[in-house]
């Protein structure tokens, strides 16, 4: 498990995370700038539906993306860490349970079958490009988990591991 340490005090906040992801997967540490999604390669003027590739699935993408600083796997959409313009921090720590997946309904790396979802990971990059706060921040990852689920391997090296 990642250990993660937040100190509050009146001249600011520090965030602290390691991250105990595969020995041989590089880190990116990736600067992405704010940015607006239009679709322009529509006929209809009115068809403004812009999608976003995360690790497994296609989602909507929203009209704005807040700028984001990322530490994430080379191979992944989503990150182990970051923060976004507006001081927004979110850091992704793994947990593991016994609980049966509701896309799968087996448990572990016995799920060769599963819908894919969104990753930890791929919430906590949405929520930072999407949420100016960190109450929004949370409804983001709620109304995303809601919508597609979470499931999908999360290592490139054993995809079993989910």
């Amino acid at each position: 498990m990642c250990d993660t340490m937040v100190t509050v005090t009146d001249e600011g906040v520090l965030f602290a995370k390691n991250s105990d992801r595969d020995a041989n997967e590089a880190q990116l540490l990736e600067w992405i700038p704010a940015r607006d999604h239009v679709r322009t390669d529509s006929a209809d003027p009115t068809d403004s539906e812009v999608t976003v590739r995360c690790t497994w699935i296609d989602i909507a993408q929203v009209a704005h993306t807040h700028a984001v600083l990322l530490s994430r796997p080379w191979w992944m959409f989503g990150a182990e860490m970051g923060a976004n313009e507006h001081g927004v921090v979110i850091g992704n720590e793994a947990v593991f349970t016994r609980e049966l997946s509701r896309r799968s309904g087996r448990i572990g790396s016995r799920r060769p079958e599963a819908e894919p979802g969104l990753l930890g990971m791929d919430l906590l990059r949405l929520a930072l490009e999407r949420a100016a706060n960190a109450t929004d921040a949370v409804e983001v990852i709620v109304t995303l988990l809601e919508r597609h689920g979470q499931a999908g391997s999360c290592s490139r090296a054993h995809p079993n591991f989910t």
